[in-house]
């Protein structure tokens, strides 16, 4: 996380516009909604173990529900 900061921030100097550490703070707000939400954090686990299952399907489903977490985490967020 501390990495991404530093380099939004350092892009923010480069591109002299808040853009880049505005993108950042939003989704810092993201993973902290996930982990602050038990329902949303374990969902989170389950798709990233998935991620790389030998199954297809389940890497699929995976994927699916990881985005579907990072989505329904960020439209809180922006509400």
């Amino acid at each position: 996380m501390q990495a991404g900061k530093d380099e939004a921030f350092a892009k923010a100097v480069e591109w002299q516009s808040l853009s880049p550490v505005q993108s950042w703070v939003l989704a810092w707000a993201r993973d902290i909604e996930i982990a602050r939400r038990p329902d949303l954090s374990a969902r989170y686990a389950w798709a990233q173990g998935h991620l790389e299952h030998e199954d297809p399907a389940l890497a699929w489903e995976g994927l699916r529900e990881l985005s579907a977490v990072l989505d329904e985490a960020m439209k809180a967020v922006r509400e």
